[in-house]
This record gives C-alpha cells, sequence and structure tokens, in this order.
C-alpha cells in the first residue's frame, strides 16, 4: 500500500480516464489508482497545452480544435455522465426518480442543452485562452481533483456501478493521504509554470467540483459514476472559464 504501489497501476487509471494508448484495462487496477487522478489530469492538461502551442490559427479555431482535442483525449467519458446526471438536474428531479434517469439510455431534451451550454462555454473558454497555452494545465488538474474529492463526499450505501468501485478501491483509508501528495506535487508545477493563473484555476475549479458535488448528495445521495463525470465537466469548464475572465479583466 502507498503512494508507490498506487503508482504501479498509474497506467491503468491513465487508459480508463483518457484515450492514450496503454497496456493495462483493468479497471480494479485503476479504481486503485484513482488518488493519482491529479496526475492524469496534468497529463491532460500538458497535451493540450503542447497543442495549443503548436497552432498558429485564429482564437476560434484554435478554439474548436481544443475543444474537439479535449473530446479525443477524454473519449467522451465524463461529458456523456454529465448530459446523463443534467437529465435529472434538469428536471429538478431527486431520490428514486433522479436514479431513474441517470439510468435510461436514452437522452432526454434537459441533457441536450444542458450539454450544448457546456460545449459552448468550453469552446469560448478555449478561445480565449488560445494564446495562453499553459492556462491551460491547471484545469485538468483541478477538475480530476474534483473528481475524486466528490468521491469520498458522496456516501456507498446502497451505491453500484463504477462509482462505487472507484469509492471503495481508490477514495479509502491510505488512498486519501496519496490523493493529497498527487495533488500537491501537480499543483505545485501548475503554479510554479503560471502563478497567478494555476491559483485562480484550481481554486474556480475545485469550488465548482464541489458544489457539484454536494448537489449530488442532496439529489442522488450516494456515489455515481454520472454525478463524478458532471463534477468533472463542471469543474473542468468553470475553471478554464475563471481563467479566461480574469484575463479579459486585467
Amino acid at each position: 500500500m502507498g503512494f508507490a504501489s498506487r503508482l504501479t497501476a498509474f497506467p491503468c487509471l491513465l487508459s480508463f480516464l483518457t484515450r492514450i494508448p496503454g497496456r493495462c484495462h483493468d479497471v480494479r487496477r485503476a479504481a486503485y489508482a484513482f488518488p493519482l487522478a491529479p496526475l492524469v489530469g496534468l497529463v491532460e492538461g500538458l497535451l493540450l497545452s503542447l497543442l495549443a502551442s503548436m497552432m498558429h490559427c485564429s482564437p476560434r479555431i484554435t478554439g474548436a480544435l481544443l475543444l474537439v482535442a479535449h473530446l479525443m483525449l477524454t473519449g467522451g467519458i465524463h461529458m456523456e455522465g454529465f448530459a446523463d446526471y443534467s437529465d435529472a438536474v434538469g428536471a429538478g428531479a431527486r431520490g428514486n426518480r433522479a436514479l431513474e434517469l441517470l439510468k435510461d439510455p436514452r437522452r432526454g431534451g434537459f441533457a441536450v442543452i444542458f450539454t450544448a451550454v457546456l460545449v459552448i462555454a468550453k469552446y469560448a473558454g478555449y478561445a480565449s485562452l488560445a494564446e495562453k497555452p499553459l492556462a491551460l494545465l491547471s484545469p485538468y488538474v483541478a477538475s480530476t481533483e474534483a473528481m475524486y474529492i466528490a468521491s469520498i463526499i458522496l456516501p456507498s450505501a446502497n451505491a453500484e456501478g463504477l462509482g462505487m468501485l472507484f469509492k471503495k478501491l481508490g477514495a479509502v483509508g491510505d488512498g486519501v493521504m496519496v490523493n493529497i501528495v498527487a495533488f500537491a506535487l501537480s499543483s505545485l508545477t501548475v503554479v510554479w509554470l503560471l502563478p497567478q493563473d494555476s491559483l485562480i484555476a484550481l481554486s474556480t475549479g475545485v469550488l465548482a467540483g464541489l458544489l457539484a458535488a454536494i448537489d449530488a448528495l442532496k439529489r442522488i445521495g450516494r456515489v455515481s459514476g454520472d454525478a463524478l463525470g458532471f463534477v468533472y465537466e463542471v469543474s473542468n469548464t468553470a475553471s478554464i472559464l475563471g481563467v479566461a475572465a480574469h484575463g479579459c479583466a486585467s
């Protein structure tokens, strides 16, 4: 047990949360490495930053390409959860009714509307940060950490599926301390590279993710993969927009 032990399972987590090719496709090992989620975020942010730095297009084109890159990199896994959970939010559903909506494979009108707004907001944020590639690092660290925090906050009672598995194997025991170390290392890295913007992105992203997790606590009362996806996308988008808005104000 410990940081080194969980680090050996990191490739499993990376290949589960992203579409980066890996030799490990063991979901249980991925869940065991869940405390290292901020390091996955650091990798995601680094790849998006590198892509942005290589582009010499208009901000609008760069923003669109970064949005596509985000979807390709994550495989849309978080956005799918966001869409499912949005149906429950839009319908004002709670308890068993909310859980029924999460399990319904059909996409409702609220899922379409919420996801469209999310995509537009992401595009605007990416376009605003097109000429500041390093600013894309911290939103991904923030959103992956927010997802882990949500897994701690949300109860496991009567829970099932991937959300329960990741909480059971990754968000208990020494996993919490491992996560603190991983988040500290990731945060120090991005703050060292871009101090002010990174602090804004980290604080905005974690706060937005916390609010989304509290909503899930009140709405469904237990950990869920869809809820974690919702937390990730809300945190990520809020973080990107937070940095972009700071740039407009300065």
